[in-house]
């Protein structure tokens, strides 16, 4: 592998005020590792996401939209299951970008000391010339390939070659995440959408069946639309 970076309401006398977005989020992912957050906090984190901007309160800033996107990634990674016999990194939860990274250091910043299942969530990032390498080639520095990255989020700059980089995960139980449009079409897992300028996802199940992967009932409960055989879905 080329040089891939790794980075691995109170209460009180007065009126209530809301929680900050971020604060929220924090909330949100202080649940211990091996209990995944409830369907509840998932629906709370999304409100917050779907919120139209005139709520918010003098002084409190709406979070970008890579960084709800951010967000999500880590949050779906607490809903997907894996069932005996799936390859997976045993030592790191990595959450691999492909492509240019947008996420502008809030990806780092939401995972920074995060597990999952036990497992310390980590960021890489990952280029072309890592996804063209020969199965069997071990990748330097110690880094992970695509085989070993439990959600791979693939960016809008991989549009052209989309079809190429999924074709690279194919073999792998790994949880394909993107932007680019016709995503679920082209073999995709989760496409992130944009709905009236707020963050939602949709969910294809028919490539998460073909894999070891599956997704919690509560995810699919939120999503924007669920198209697929729905055996790829577990209960809570």
């Amino acid at each position: 592998m080329s040089e891939a970076k790794i980075q691995g309401a109170r209460r009180g006398k007065g009126p209530t005020k809301r929680a900050s977005f971020p604060s929220l989020i924090a909330r949100v992912l202080r649940t211990p590792p091996r209990r995944p957050i409830s369907s509840l906090a998932l629906t709370t984190l999304l409100s917050w996401a779907l919120l139209p901007s005139s709520i918010l309160l003098p002084g409190q800033s709406k979070p970008s939209e890579y960084s709800v996107k951010a967000a999500y990634l880590l949050n779906f990674g607490k809903f997907m299951r894996l069932s005996p016999g799936a390859k997976f990194n045993a030592n790191d939860f990595n959450i691999c970008v492909v492509g240019d990274n947008p996420f502008d250091g809030s990806l780092y910043q939401i995972t920074a000391g995060e597990q999952i299942d036990g497992r310390p969530v980590r960021v890489v990032l990952l280029e072309k010339t890592d996804l063209d390498k020969p199965e069997l080639e071990k990748p330097a520095f110690g880094n992970p390939d695509s085989r070993q990255c439990a959600i791979a989020y693939f960016s809008i700059s991989e549009e052209k070659r989309m079809d190429q980089d999924l074709a690279a995960f194919r073999d792998s139980d790994t949880l394909t995440v993107s932007d680019a449009p016709d995503f679920l079409k082209r073999g995709g897992m989760i496409q992130l959408l944009l709905v009236s300028n707020h963050v939602r996802f949709s969910v294809n199940l028919d490539p998460v069946r073909r894999t070891h992967l599956s997704l919690s009932s509560e995810l699919l409960r939120v999503a924007a639309s669920v198209s697929g055989n729905r055996t790829g879905e577990v209960l809570p």
